[in-house]
């Protein structure tokens, strides 16, 4: 039996705790607050890698720490996004999109539960192997993470330029423009892989809800 307060779920909950400490630090309206933001942004996608690895590692996976998973993964998004659309970085549709697509997936993950199903682990609700691969493989949950963090750390670092460039006249405004261009490539290009991965979840969710509501 898996003990609620293994190292993985520690790391879990230190990242949603972090969250608040990137808030303040992006509503600090200095360079160096903002990018310290960057840092923490980074060390909480960090972290989702992490305390998925040791998970694995040393055996410790649960349908707890799956459900404190993805809890942990939904506040980041959602709050960096809201964030980082509220300060100018990126256009509000994207933390629209990425909130929305949220909602419906854990949704159906949190009415599998019931059935036994979990959104990751031994028993996951992803029955085929597309849908596997595009939910749980190690190369698409990297891959989108490391995705996020450049996205997260590297508009957090432009706003963090922009913020210095009104005080010291260092970087120009087309410097900034490309800055912010890069960013939002990276964001957009997030936002589309969030949705391709909640596709498997909905599909194969509502046909594993559909095949177990009679007998429940």
């Amino acid at each position: 039996m898996v003990r609620a307060w293994s190292w993985p779920n520690l790391i879990t909950v230190a990242r949603a705790g972090l969250i608040v400490v990137v808030v303040l630090l992006a509503y600090g309206h200095d360079w160096w607050s903002r990018a310290l933001a960057a840092a923490v942004a980074l060390t909480i996608i960090i972290g989702d890698w992490l305390d998925g690895h040791l998970a694995r590692k040393l055996n410790q996976s649960s349908t707890l720490g799956s459900v404190l998973d993805i809890a942990a993964d939904r506040m980041a998004e959602a709050v960096l996004w809201i964030v980082l659309a509220d300060l100018g970085a990126i256009p509000v549709w994207i933390p629209i999109v990425v909130i929305s697509r949220g909602i419906l997936t854990d949704t159906i993950r949190g009415y599998a539960l019931q059935f036994g199903y979990s959104g990751f682990g031994k028993k996951t609700m992803q029955q085929t192997r597309v849908g596997q691969f595009i939910t749980g493989s190690a190369i698409m949950r990297t891959g989108y993470a490391v995705l996020k963090a450049f996205s997260f750390g590297w508009l957090f670092l432009a706003l963090a330029a922009r913020e210095l460039s009104e005080r010291i006249d260092l970087i120009t405004s087309l410097y900034l423009d490309w800055a912010f261009d890069i960013g939002q490539g990276a964001a957009i290009l997030a936002a589309v892989i969030c949705l391709i991965r909640g596709v498997p979840v909905v599909v194969e969710g509502l046909e594993l809800i559909t095949r177990e509501e009679p007998a429940a």
